[in-house]
């Protein structure tokens, strides 16, 4: 199993009336054409961020690269506008290698109709559950890499990550170093 390099990623949601004009403003106008649940890689200065669109005007980001940075950028860009900007403190995020979610994936979370793991595309987030618990996947390259992006609430966070050790065709072991929070 291919062992995840430790990402260094804050996440942040902003969401509102004026979500996808701010949106265009900090990303460009492509953006808009993101379909929910797509999601796109953008470089800006001084850092680089997963943009992942949840519905109308509402967006996810997973910025890496110093959090002042982000902040006064987001500042700048909602000045004025009808929206909340914040990092959600119940958010819990683990990475999973490609190849890892490849394999334990299919067998513990079960996607929300009509959405599919199966030949799930890059870019792309679907809503799920792993014992019962929300999850969304999010399949994107960090630094080049497939990853398997999960988002969680804190509280599942260790349960999740037991289930995902424990599966059938992946031990301790074998998926250990493929796991990163």
């Amino acid at each position: 199993m291919t062992s995840l390099l430790t990402v260094h990623a804050q996440h942040w949601d902003f969401a509102g009336i004026d979500g996808l004009q701010v949106a265009q403003n900090l990303f460009g106008d492509a953006i808009g054409r993101l379909a929910p649940f797509q999601s796109a890689e953008i470089s800006l200065t001084q850092g680089h961020c997963s943009v992942l669109r949840l519905c109308e005007g509402n967006f996810r980001v997973g910025w890496q690269g110093e959090p002042e940075i982000f902040q006064q950028q987001m500042a700048q860009a909602h000045s004025g506008r009808r929206v909340w900007v914040k990092q959600l403190p119940w958010l819990s995020v683990l990475f999973l290698a490609e190849s890892a979610g490849l394999l334990c994936l299919p067998q513990i979370a079960i996607p929300k109709p009509p959405y599919r793991l199966q030949a799930m595309p890059l870019n792309c987030a679907i809503p799920a559950r792993i014992d019962g618990m929300s999850v969304l996947v999010w399949h994107h390259p960090i630094n080049a890499q497939p990853v398997f992006e999960l988002h969680m609430a804190v509280q599942h966070l260790q349960p999740i990550r037991a289930v995902l050790l424990t599966t059938e065709m992946g031990t301790p072991s074998k998926l250990a170093g493929a796991i990163q929070d």
